[in-house]
């Protein structure tokens, strides 16, 4: 889910979660989940985390700049599957 909110002179944006299925298992037929926000698959992500917070503000009151950039993000859990992989390869090339 991605969340927008547009105030008198700032913008924010969060992003909750990230996943990226990959090529389905003839096998097993299922799609293989090889990249996630941390803490999705293993349970300790708590719901109040976000993956990516970004804040955009022009003329902060408390501080003496006149545009203010603030982003966090959380770590992206990499899982390898060959089959998915290769399947992409495919898709583009030798680029």
């Amino acid at each position: 889910m991605i969340a927008l909110w547009l105030l008198d002179d700032s913008v924010q944006t969060v992003m909750e979660s990230f996943q990226l299925e990959g090529a389905a298992d003839s096998e097993a037929g299922t799609l293989p989940i090889i990249a996630t926000s941390f803490g999705t698959l293993c349970g300790s992500g708590e719901s109040s985390d976000k993956f990516v917070s970004l804040l955009l503000e022009t003329n902060p009151l408390k501080h003496s700049c006149d545009t203010r950039i603030v982003m966090t993000a959380r770590p992206l859990e990499v899982i390898y599957d060959a089959v998915s992989v290769f399947s992409y390869l495919s898709i583009i090339g030798n680029a």
